[in-house]
């Protein structure tokens, strides 16, 4: 009775102990299980959260891209209609091609007409540093027309000068670059330029006329939206040059390099 009554007792710590090891390898493979759960519903939810911010990031930054191009199109837009205003004027061209024996009091009037219209757009736009038409060697009407010309310089080096030669009707634009067509004068602007075909002559655009930018207009385009709170907007020309960066003299300088690719 003794020896059944311990079997007896055996049998219960046996199936206790047995119960509880049950117990305890059900509540492991049910932590196990749920602890998975947890680790597959965070990576889901951080992957799917990071998925979210990129793309509400790419929208925003599209959004800010295509009001900034509609902001610069409709600035250059209005300079062109300015530059193309003047330079396909008559005044320009009878300045520029004056038949021979052709009165000087005619180029005269020509001259004083567009340094009027001159003055009234510079008083008018504070944005617009210099104006005016040039010629190799010939005509070289700026600003007032009373400012002194840089005597060194040089035409042929000026891109904005020589692609105006080079382009058919339409304007071009320069990327932002030190002007000193102004003697004593060293500004950072952005260069529209158009040239003025001689009709009557060879035809090749001899003259050409200009409008310089204050880099400071296209800046305030740009920095109307901002890009987070360390990233900003530049412009880069269809070849891929920089027409305007926050950090240009630096680029200038070859202080630092841009990932244009």
């Amino acid at each position: 009775s003794r020896e059944r009554s311990m079997n007896k007792k055996n049998r219960n710590t046996n199936f206790a102990i047995g119960f509880k090891s049950i117990q305890s390898t059900i509540f492991a493979a049910v932590s196990v299980l749920v602890l998975c759960a947890v680790i597959v519903a965070t990576f889901v939810s951080v992957r799917y959260t990071n998925s979210a911010i990129y793309e509400n990031s790419a929208i925003y930054t599209q959004t800010i891209i295509k009001q900034l191009n509609q902001n610069i199109d409709s600035y250059i837009t209005y300079m062109d209609n300015i530059d193309s205003v003047i330079a396909k004027s008559q005044d320009a061209y009878q300045l520029l091609y004056q038949k021979i024996g052709e009165d000087d009091a005619v180029k005269e009037g020509h001259k004083k007409r567009l340094l009027e219209q001159f003055s009234t757009i510079l008083k008018g736009r504070g944005d617009i540093c210099n104006i005016g038409i040039v010629q190799k060697d010939g005509v070289m009407l700026i600003n007032s027309g009373y400012q002194a010309i840089n005597p060194d310089l040089d035409l042929s080096t000026q891109e904005w000068y020589t692609k105006a030669l080079k382009s058919p009707e339409a304007p071009t634009l320069t990327s932002s670059h030190v002007q000193h067509i102004i003697s004593g004068e060293r500004p950072w602007v952005i260069t529209l330029s158009r040239g003025i075909r001689n009709r009557d002559g060879s035809g090749e655009k001899e003259g050409v006329f200009f409008i310089d930018l204050n880099y400071s207009a296209i800046s305030e385009l740009c920095d109307q939206s901002t890009v987070g709170t360390k990233g900003y907007a530049f412009i880069v020309d269809a070849k891929g040059n920089i027409v305007y960066h926050p950090q240009q003299q630096q680029l200038y300088n070859e202080l630092q390099t841009e990932n244009i690719s």
